[in-house]
Order: C-alpha cells, then structure tokens, then sequence
C-alpha cells in the first residue's frame, strides 16, 4: 500500500506557491512609453517630412501672391530717328491677390494638419507595437516562472525516489512538463523580437531597446459615446484638414470671379524724336514722356471655367467631410463598445481568480501527497493556474490595444 511522506508537504507546498508567486521580476527598465513616443518625435523620417511638406505648401502660397515682375523695353526707328525707353506693369487692381492670400493661408493650415494626422497615426501604431513588446516580455516571465515551479517540484521528487517514497515516472512527466515550458519560452522570445523590430522600425537605426517597461493595466474610460464624439470632431487633424480645404476652395472661387475684372498693365517711358533740321548741320531732336494703359477685354476668358472647378471641389469637400462624420462617430461608438467589454470581462476574470490561485496549488499539493490525485493532476493544476495568468495577460493586452485604437480615433490622448 502506498505509504505518502507527510513530512515532504510542507517542503512541496512552499517549493509550489513561494516560487511560483514570489519570482522576482528584475528586467532592465531603459525603455518607457514616454522615452519611445519622445525619441520617435525628435528623429523620425515621418516629422520631417511633415515639415518639409508644410515648407512646400507655404513656398507655394507665397509665389501665387506675388506682384507680376515689371519688364523693360527699348524702340528705335532709323526713318526719322524715333526711340523709346519703356517700362510696364501690372496693376492688381481687381482684389484677386487678397483672395489667393486667403487660400494659400487655409492650404498651408490643411498641409499642417495633414502631417499632424500622419504623425498621430504612426504614434499610434508605435504605442501598439510596444505594449505587444511589453505583453511578449511579461509572457517570457510567467513561462519562465512555470519552468521554476516545475525545477522546485523535479527536486522534491527526486529526493523522494532517492528515499523510495516516489516513482520515477513522476519525475519524469514532471520533467517533461519543464521541457515544454523552456520550449514555450523560447518561441516566445522569438516572436518577441519580431514584435520588437516592428517597435524599431519607427526609431532610429543606432536606437537598441533590449527590455520596455510599464503597466499593461487600463483605467476605465468615464466619457460616453457622444462626448468622445464630440472631442473627435474637434481634435481629429484630418477633419480639420478637410474644414480648411473647404476653405481654401472657397477663396479659390471667389479669386476666380475676379477673373472676370481686368487687371490694367500701365506703360511708362521716355520718346526722343527728330523733328528735323534746325539749322546748318544742326537736327532738332526733342524727348517728352510716353504713358498709355493697356487693358485685355474678358470676352471669352471670365474666369468661368475656374470658378465651376472651385466649386465642385467644394461640393466633394462637403460630401468627403459628411463621409468622414459618418466614419468618426461609428469608429468612436464602436471602440468604446469594443474598449468597454473587454474591460468588464478582464474585471469579471479578475474578480473569479482573485484568491484561486494559491488555494488550488495547496490544494493540489496536499491531495498529492496523501495520495488522492496522482502526478498528471498536479500538473494539471500548474498548467491551469499558468494557462488563467496567461489569459489574464492577454485580455489586459487587448483592453490596453483597444484604449490606445480607442484614443487613436478619437485624435488625443486620455488623461491617466
């Protein structure tokens, strides 16, 4: 009959649960969300080219706004002896430039909010991709503490065959068990540096990250729906982009309808002519001032055709900004929902395995012992508590995604 070592409980029960729940978490911590997000603004492709196209936008509006260049002309006649010394310029005199001033200032601002868009979206992506690096690294540690359980329970067992009080297939299976684990471990560590390299791709090249830290944990979100709707509205940069083409569009018109005023061109110089002979060997050549205005007569060109394309883009800017509405309060009604069930059900998990985790490896432990349960129910019990801790982690995981999609659609970040 089988005799159980009751003196090998205790031993077993803290080899179990103080490994287990007391392994110490010492990962370096260099990296922080807030030193990833800050380098990735300072040295990223993504901001400078933002600056650049906002350059771009600006250089543009200034050269539509600028004064008609002057030009100068020179006229001789050899019948009589006639020249001219001329100059002509264009007089802005229909109101065109203040419109076009108007509309290169509202496609810079659109240029702006453009590359602010950009920019949110790639830090959005980059908040992802390290919170998976993070979730990666907290799966390492609790496979890692597994395969710990499994050396302090492989020792136990040893020294009870040693003592005759065990069989050797509990080891074995116990030690098959710790060969799973280091095995879980090592494919995880491989994904996790996959999920580093895509956290890397937004960072410069000489940028080594070897460990992240923060808090996976989620506070809830107090706002409803049509209040985040409202936030979007107001902070999302590519509807502000689109507003400011409407804009733009309309100032573009109303400079088209001044296509239909010309614009003067004033002539201004200096004629010499010979009047003839004044005397012996003498000519009479005088010089008096040249003035005249030119002015092109709009008849077939009123800047029609201008002014219909205007006016059409400022229809598709309604429709696009309708559209976009539509798409920004369904993407925040749904994300909140999403963010929202997620989060009850990591509360509701949470609540269930509150103090179930000890208990059931005392338990098992103890039934172990006085030989109620044999080896693969023990193991059993490890790899249940392990695979519930591992859940855990993935639903604080998919709250903190659905946060960071939540806080990505609504175009600002919540206060913690």
């Amino acid at each position: 009959m089988y005799l159980p070592n009751r003196a090998a409980t205790p031993l077993l029960i803290a080899a179990a649960i103080v490994s287990h729940f007391g392994i110490q978490r010492c990962s370096a911590q260099e990296w922080t969300e807030a030193s990833v997000i800050g380098k990735f603004l300072d040295q990223s492709p993504q901001a400078r080219e933002a600056r650049a196209k906002t350059a771009v936008a600006e250089a543009e509006a200034r050269g539509r706004t600028l004064y008609l260049n002057p030009s100068a002309s020179y006229s001789r006649e050899s019948a009589g002896f006639t020249e001219f010394f001329q100059g002509e310029q264009t007089l802005p005199l229909s109101g065109r430039l203040k419109y076009l001033k108007q509309a290169g200032a509202s496609s810079v601002r659109a240029t702006e909010s453009e590359g602010a868009f950009t920019l949110w979206q790639a830090r959005a992506t980059l908040r992802r991709a390290f919170y998976r690096v993070l979730a990666s690294q907290e799966r390492v540690l609790l496979y890692a503490a597994g395969a710990k359980d499994m050396d302090n329970v492989i020792g136990v067992l040893r020294d009870r065959e040693r003592e005759g009080e065990g069989s050797k297939f509990d080891r074995l299976r116990a030690e098959r068990e710790r060969a799973e684990l280091l095995a879980e471990v090592a494919l995880i560590r491989a994904e996790s540096v996959l999920e580093r390299s895509q956290m890397l791709a937004f960072l410069p090249a000489d940028i080594s990250v070897a460990t992240v830290s923060g808090q996976l944990e989620s506070p809830p979100i107090p706002l409803p729906a049509n209040e985040l709707v409202h936030h979007a509205m107001a902070a999302r940069e590519d509807f502000r982009a689109e507003q400011r083409r409407a804009e733009q569009f309309r100032f573009e018109q109303q400079a088209a309808e001044r296509l239909r005023f010309p614009e003067p061109v004033l002539n201004a110089g200096l004629k010499r002519a010979d009047l003839g002979q004044r005397g012996i060997g003498q000519r009479d050549i005088v010089a008096g001032p040249v003035v005249g205005v030119t002015v092109s007569i709009p008849l077939f060109n009123k800047g029609q055709t201008e002014v219909a394309r205007y006016t059409a883009e400022q229809e598709r800017s309604a429709a696009r900004l309708q559209l976009l509405a539509r798409q920004i309060r369904a993407a925040v009604e749904g994300t909140l929902e999403a963010f929202n069930i997620r989060a009850k059900t990591r509360d509701d998990y949470a609540r269930e395995l509150a103090d179930t985790g000890p208990e059931l490896i005392r338990i098992a432990t103890v039934a172990y012992q006085e030989g109620e349960i044999g080896i693969l129910q023990l193991l059993d019990a490890y790899r249940s508590q392990r695979l519930a801790e591992l859940r855990m982690l993935d639903i604080h995981a998919a709250v903190k995604e659905a946060r960071i999609e939540l806080e990505r659609v609504v175009g600002e970040e919540f206060i913690r």
